[in-house]
């Protein structure tokens, strides 16, 4: 199943009661009559139609606001951020405004909408704001409004994630003020985002104004049928919202003990900040296990939103295995040991033993970046191919395993093999905190000395001799993660064939070396230089 967790829509789940909804077509050739409803929605707030408009989605009201601002020469006053439809109204109409910068932790500056208000302007101001989630009180928002009133102003109070509100019991000040009209919506708490319903309650002036404006019959038939039957199961919306609410305080506790900077939102989101490099990791990783979040937030390049789902298992999992894996698995050759001078070498010098022909390391970068050659032998046999030639595969193997080993004529090239890996990183990767593992084309003997070069005690070692086929098959992968029962494992590799491995074991897979459009196009999450830089990472 897809999660699309990047538009605040009710990602998961239809409402129960649409599985029996059937739209009555009997009238659908008479132009459609908004008073039922509107009446409906003032039943729920104890007042009159004459409080309600129903507009088609919360956007219509928005830029019926913006409309009427520029009808009657109004300014905005917008704190900052805001949701992206305020600030593309803004450009579309070219209202005069003012806008406000965020304080240091993103929260609206209440004194400098105070400083700033003045006489026939329009404040906006969203609770739970998007995309922070950030809750102005019943007393401040009171305290706004009357400020707001005695300077001439009006506050448009957009709660279209109220619903989603554990703090307190919201007020509705637009019924009390006749300088406030709120905004409400049938996209979030009733899962209808698709029906493009809205509504502004407010007093009956400052309402007439909104409607007088507006596009007649701006919401069809089959939309007011969906909204009145929203409207009779107002049961099930709260259950579902308090789940919701379950859910995002699970996440959020989550993020904190994993010391992932998070936002407090009173909405069916949350916003997050993991760093550069983990965002990267984040934002793939979930695309891969076809979840997709808001990465692009607007002025906000370094945070992410995410929609809190009503079933977070998936969701929960995908974020465990970035922010808190269990397993640390590593290729050997280019990750943990620069083989430049011995397997790199071994394939040169046995091409040109078969051939009589010298290549170049680009040659060898060439083919290992095509993917299915992870093991060198074989690599070796496709190159000598390339030159025109046949050679028994097992007299490859004997030459290059000799040039590796050595003989009593000549040292083996492995005596020329060097760590990559610094003793801060193995002390980080290499303890009692994570399942570590090593996954290698290596034959088992060669794997082996390569542990105890790099003076290191994985807790596996899986070589090309424990598995039937090598990567880019996740054999090797799948046996270590059956090792434990809830396996979350990040793979570092630096080849194509590594890449697939670790994308088809759904491991987090993280790219070593310079190689990085190869990499990212067979499923790195990330690509860093070298694999001491993977201790930003954990």
């Amino acid at each position: 199943m897809k999660y699309k967790l990047d538009f605040n829509e009710r990602a998961d789940s239809l409402p129960d009661w649409l599985n029996d909804f059937q739209i009555n077509t009997e009238e659908m050739w008479k132009y459609p009559v908004k008073s039922e409803v509107e009446s409906l929605i003032a039943k729920k707030f104890n007042s009159s139609r004459d409080n309600i408009f129903l507009s088609n989605g919360g956007d219509e009201s928005i830029e019926l606001l913006f409309k009427l601002c520029k009808l009657n020469d109004f300014s905005i006053l917008l704190p900052l951020p805001a949701f992206s439809q305020y600030t593309h109204n803004l450009s579309v109409w070219n209202v005069e405004n003012t806008m406000l910068p965020s304080l240091e932790n993103l929260e609206i500056d209440l004194q400098a909408v105070e400083d700033n208000l003045k006489k026939d302007q329009w404040l906006v101001i969203t609770r739970p704001n998007n995309p922070t989630g950030e809750y102005i009180s019943n007393e401040l928002l009171k305290f706004i409004i009357e400020t707001a009133g005695k300077a001439g102003a009006y506050v448009f109070v957009d709660e279209a994630y109220i619903e989603f509100c554990s703090e307190e019991e919201p007020i509705n000040f637009s019924l009390q003020y006749d300088n406030v009209v709120c905004l409400r919506t049938f996209s979030k708490a009733y899962g209808l985002a698709g029906a493009r319903l809205g509504y502004l309650t407010g007093c009956a002036s400052l309402i007439s104004e909104f409607r007088n404006i507006a596009m007649p019959f701006n919401v069809s038939r089959p939309n007011l049928q969906l909204a009145k039957a929203a409207l009779q199961h107002e049961d099930e919306t709260r259950i579902y919202c308090r789940n919701i609410i379950q859910n995002r305080e699970t996440v959020f506790e989550f993020l904190k003990t994993r010391n992932i900077k998070v936002l407090p939102g009173q909405g069916n989101f949350l916003l997050i900040k993991p760093g550069k490099m983990k965002k990267k990791l984040l934002v793939s990783y979930l695309k891969k296990n076809d979840i997709a979040i808001k990465d692009n937030v607007i002025d906000l390049p370094d945070w992410v939103r995410i929609t809190i789902p009503q079933n977070i298992d998936k969701l929960l999992e995908c974020l465990k295995t970035v922010f808190k894996p269990n397993i640390l698995g590593f290729d050997m050759d280019g990750v943990l040991i620069d083989t430049s001078q011995s397997y790199d070498s071994c394939i040169s010098e046995t091409v040109l033993f078969f051939t009589q022909v010298q290549i170049q390391q680009s040659d060898i970068t060439r083919v290992r970046e095509q993917g299915g050659f992870n093991n060198d032998w074989d690599l070796c046999e496709q190159l000598i191919k390339e030159r025109g030639f046949k050679t028994d595969y097992q007299l490859i193997v004997e030459k290059f395993q000799q040039l590796y080993n050595g003989d009593i004529n000549r040292a083996g090239l492995k005596e020329k093999e060097q760590r990559l890996l610094h003793t801060s990183t193995l002390d980080l990767c290499f303890n009692s905190y994570y399942t570590s593992a090593i996954i290698t084309g290596r034959p088992r003997d060669e794997a082996i000395s390569g542990v105890e070069m790099l003076e290191i005690n994985p807790d596996y070692v899986i070589s090309a001799d424990d598995v039937s086929e090598q990567k880019p098959s996740p054999e090797g992968l799948e046996k270590i993660k059956s090792k434990l029962e809830n396996s979350r494992m990040w793979f570092c590799g630096d080849t194509v064939d590594d890449m697939q491995a670790g994308t088809a074991a759904n491991c987090v897979c993280i790219g070593i070396g310079s190689n990085k459009e190869n990499m990212y196009q067979a499923g790195a999450d990330i690509v860093l230089e070298n694999i001491n830089q993977i201790k930003e990472l954990l």
